[in-house]
């Protein structure tokens, strides 16, 4: 059969096939564009994404520094019940420009200012992205810290910019808070920081016990004590003789009762009537206790002694502190001023009262040493906190010597008077009728002599106490006393714009 009617099919086939063809050449290079610009996309997205970061970074290195967390000593001035935290009714906010700012501190201030004047990374072949952070105040508040005065805890909202530039540019913002927490500090009646046998040694009609000075029950002038509460623990031995009684457990990484020696250093040594009422607990690991800073500014060296004559002029403080009172029965009033003195003698019966003044802040009273002799007191004024900061100078006798007179703290509260010393002197502590205090010197040999009634907590790297002086726990320390944690970034965002 003849179909010619059938004749040219290959040519349309043809066309056909060649129109599909060319519809998939244009597809692909459409295809190969829109890859190439996405891939351009995300790359300058992701630089300006790590620019942004290292706004962040750079933001959360300076809040995190001692740089800065040194200069922010305390709230005050701060509206802190409101969040972001308020200074002079606005928010409290650093800024890369310092005059956006609004922070009561010049200084950091115009550090953070710093951090931005040149906030640009090179991302090859000539080509830079830039980067700003503002960091705005989200939440303040004081702590007291075990063995370094107070402290300060904030959370910053830290926001972030990074940018390319360019005919395509990019934005990236970066979010990120950071936060520094604080936990109960774990305090004991006494505490030695030394690993070897006696580390804690007590001797003849010594007990540990415990009351709480924010609900306690007086009689006789002072706090009805309770037989539990008052632990001990050492990085060592404990050894006790006689009718020495710990009302508390004994908390220590060594194990077993029975004599010490250097080849075998054991976690208890009892003699006679001696012991330890709670549980002996064996802790994973040795404690370490941060050495405390030196006193600042640094006290004198020079003499000074306070008799039954002295006057104020011979204390030499500067204003604004002030002094009132004669014959030895003198009284400081700090007024927000730091007490920097000598080697403080304290005899024949003088009295050195220190009170807060204006203000009611808490009192830094630096001295190189301090002893009292001959009956003098010294006395803690109602309402007000001290901070004796020690130093220690070329002292090659005790540091601290407590043992010729009286440390009257009628609040019993502990807390309101640390004795913080860093270095290795000895220090000699005795009891008395309103004697409440916080010794944290974990370097230190701590001995304590008398019949008389310590209220508080010591912590040294040894402790003798071979007389009758007993040791009360104040409990509330647990919640008065603070350590702080670390510095840490608790959460991380970002969005492109």
């Amino acid at each position: 059969m003849n179909r010619t009617g059938e004749q040219g099919v290959a040519l349309v086939f043809t066309l056909f096939l060649m129109a599909a063809l060319s519809a998939m050449a244009v597809s692909m290079m459409f295809l190969a564009q829109t890859e190439t610009s996405a891939s351009r996309n995300y790359k300058t997205m992701s630089q300006a994404r790590y620019a942004g970061e290292a706004g962040v970074h750079r933001a959360l290195h300076y809040l995190s520094s001692t740089a800065y967390t040194s200069l922010v000593t305390s709230t005050s001035g701060f509206d802190t019940t409101v969040s972001p935290v308020t200074y002079g009714g606005s928010a409290v906010v650093l800024a890369p420009v310092s005059t956006n700012s609004n922070h009561p501190s010049s200084t950091i201030k115009g550090a953070y200012s710093a951090l931005f004047s040149a906030a640009s990374l090179s991302v090859g072949s000539g080509a830079t992205v830039t980067y700003t952070a503002t960091a705005t105040l989200l939440s303040m508040r004081q702590v007291t810290v075990y063995g370094g005065g107070t402290g300060v805890v904030q959370t910053w909202r830290i926001n972030a910019t990074g940018t390319v530039p360019g005919a395509l540019p990019a934005n990236v913002e970066v979010a990120a808070l950071l936060e520094r927490d604080s936990a109960p500090a774990e305090t004991y009646a006494i505490f030695a920081t030394g690993g070897g046998c006696g580390a804690i040694t007590m001797a003849g009609d010594v007990h540990t016990d415990s009351y709480d000075s924010t609900s306690m029950t007086m009689s006789g002038g002072q706090p009805v004590t309770q037989s539990y509460g008052g632990a001990v623990g050492t990085n060592g031995n404990l050894s006790i003789g006689g009718q020495v009684t710990v009302n508390g457990n004994l908390d220590t990484p060594r194990t077993g009762v029975g004599n010490c020696s250097n080849g075998n250093i054991t976690a208890l040594t009892e003699t006679g009537q001696a012991n330890v009422t709670g549980d002996t607990i064996q802790l994973p690991q040795s404690k370490n206790y941060p050495t405390p800073s030196a006193p600042s500014p640094a006290p004198p060296t020079t003499s000074l002694s306070i008799t039954s004559s002295t006057g104020c002029l011979a204390l030499g403080l500067a204003f604004p502190a002030t002094c009132t009172g004669s014959g030895g029965n003198l009284t400081i009033n700090a007024n927000g001023a730091t007490i920097s003195l000598g080697n403080v003698a304290l005899s024949g019966g003088s009295t050195l009262t220190i009170n807060s003044g204006l203000g009611g802040a808490p009192v830094n009273f630096n001295v190189n040493s301090f002893s009292m002799s001959g009956n003098s007191n010294l006395v803690l004024g109602t309402g007000t906190s001290v901070t004796m900061n020690v130093a220690g100078t070329g002292v090659t006798g005790d540091v601290v010597d407590f043992t010729g007179g009286s440390l009257m703290n009628a609040s019993f509260d502990p807390s309101k008077f640390q004795i913080l010393y860093a270095g290795t002197g000895n220090i000699k502590l005795t009891g008395g009728s309103q004697t409440a205090a916080t010794v944290y010197a974990p370097n230190s040999t701590v001995a304590m002599s008398g019949s008389g009634n310590f209220y508080g907590s010591i912590l040294s790297n040894q402790f003798t106490d071979s007389g009758g002086a007993s040791v009360h726990y104040d409990r509330s320390l647990g919640s008065k006393f603070n350590t702080l944690g670390n510095h840490v970034m608790s959460s991380f965002s970002w969005q492109k714009y």
